[in-house]
């Protein structure tokens, strides 16, 4: 009989517990909270023991050398050694050439003058000629008495010892080294070239260190352009001092052509020369 006071109408009593249902899907992830504050920073922890030395390691390979150091101070000087014993004497070398010869040296103070400066029968001791038989073009006189191109010699047929022609043939000079009054007496062959009109004379002069000699210009004129050749000679006493220098110059307005012809010769002729001869040697 049921305890029930319900009128029949009491449950009854529970169940066996049924079997469990199929799981649901899973639901989809929430999103994420917000990011929470850092904590605070522990205590530093308390340093351990040092450890147990290791073992040595393998040596490294050996570095490159350094850069040599500055030089040290000088050491204090030793002593001086013991003096060698003197060598054996080495053989004469063989004998060296000849040298060139030197210079010629200065003249010698001049002499007192004898009673007789030039007596009968004496030879002259100083001489010499110098030609050419080159053609050549000298420039004209830049002004009164002064010298245009000089005659250059290339030829030499005979000088003594005082009277020097060693730049006859480069510069045209002759020089003197003896004092004394000489004759001097050039010729040149030659003509103007061009020749101008009107027509003008043509003239050579001598010059003593530059300075025209007086009385020692000469003219001669040319005839016609077919004219190849026109000749002057000149005689002129000159007084030299030792170290003075001859030239043979043109002074001309005009370039003159110096020439050595041929029409009508069968030998060769020159273009101009130059003789000197001493007369009296010593002062004026």
């Amino acid at each position: 009989m049921s305890d029930c006071n319900c009128g029949g109408c009491c449950p009854g009593p529970k169940g066996d517990q049924g079997p469990q249902g199929v799981q649901g899907m899973q639901g989809a992830p929430g999103n994420p909270g917000p990011q929470g504050q850092p904590g605070q920073a522990g205590q530093q922890g308390v340093q351990g023991n040092p450890g147990v030395q290791g073992p040595e390691g393998v040596p490294g390979p050996v570095g490159s050398v350094g850069p040599v150091g500055p030089m040290g101070p000088m050491g204090v000087p030793g002593a001086t050694g013991l003096q060698g014993q003197p060598g054996a004497a080495g053989q004469n070398g063989a004998q060296g050439a000849i040298g060139p010869q030197g210079p010629q040296g200065l003249q010698g103070i001049q002499g007192v003058p004898g009673d007789c400066v030039k007596c009968e029968g004496d030879d002259y001791n100083e001489f010499a000629e110098v030609y050419s038989q080159l053609p050549q073009q000298l420039a004209a006189s830049p002004g009164p008495n002064q010298a245009g191109d000089v005659v250059k010699f290339e030829k030499l047929k005979v000088n003594t010892a005082n009277i020097d022609v060693s730049l006859a043939a480069s510069q045209g000079k002759i020089k003197i080294n003896l004092a004394g009054y000489y004759d001097v007496a050039a010729g040149m062959t030659g003509t103007l070239n061009p020749i101008p009109a009107p027509l003008p004379v043509w003239t050579l002069s001598l010059f003593l260190n530059g300075v025209i000699v007086d009385g020692s210009t000469f003219s001669n004129v040319p005839l016609s352009p077919a004219q190849a050749s026109n000749e002057i000679t000149a005689d002129t006493f000159v007084y030299c001092n030792v170290g003075d220098e001859l030239t043979l110059a043109n002074t001309s307005t005009a370039a003159v052509f110096l020439s050595a012809p041929t029409l009508g010769t069968n030998a060769q002729t020159n273009s101009a020369y130059l003789k000197f001869e001493l007369l009296r040697a010593g002062p004026k």
